[in-house]
């Protein structure tokens, strides 16, 4: 057993602004609804090596709670903002940051989708998605591909997906 355990790699402080300076990739959770959900994907954006993530949802205390029980505790190793879509929005251009979103509508598969440098993902709540407003705003939209009868995945099965494609395209790099 280490007697210490040190984070590197990840620096944990500052705001919004100064987080998305620094660049990487960032996560955008527009609208999501469910605090297990929310959990799951803080959990997954800290394992795939992302520099933070920001939530657009309307939790009450005991659901954020919910939420970092959900991320394994993931938060004490990841910025996570809770902050509104319109704000991530204009931080993550005003830092010159691309914009990606994951949603049907997408033209380009993961694979096929520049992932690299400075991104800001974003992933749409489980009911409505992500605004038209919002994709409007995309320098890019990714489909995930999908081969059965009910044209959905749960928010974490795609965000899962384009987290691990990130993450081999920034290795490579």
């Amino acid at each position: 057993t280490p007697e210490i355990l040190a984070l590197i790699g990840r620096k944990l402080e500052g705001n919004l602004s100064e987080v998305c300076a620094r660049g990487g990739v960032i996560w955008l959770m527009s609208g999501a609804q469910y605090a297990v959900n929310i959990g799951y994907v803080i959990r997954t954006a800290e394992v795939s090596g992302a520099n933070a993530i920001i939530i657009d949802a309307e939790l009450n205390s005991n659901e954020k709670k919910t939420a970092v029980r959900a991320s394994m505790k993931a938060h004490r190793f990841l910025p996570v903002f809770w902050n509104s879509t319109e704000e991530a929005l204009t931080i993550a251009k005003r830092t010159g940051m691309r914009i990606v979103a994951v949603e049907d509508c997408g033209d380009v598969e993961p694979w096929d989708a520049d992932l690299t440098g400075d991104v800001l993902l974003i992933v749409g709540g489980e009911h409505d998605g992500i605004s038209k407003t919002v994709l409007e705003q995309c320098d890019q939209i990714i489909k995930i591909p999908m081969g059965g009868f009910v044209p959905s995945y749960n928010l974490q099965a795609p965000m899962a997906i384009v987290s691990i494609e990130a993450l081999r395209q920034q290795r490579k790099n």
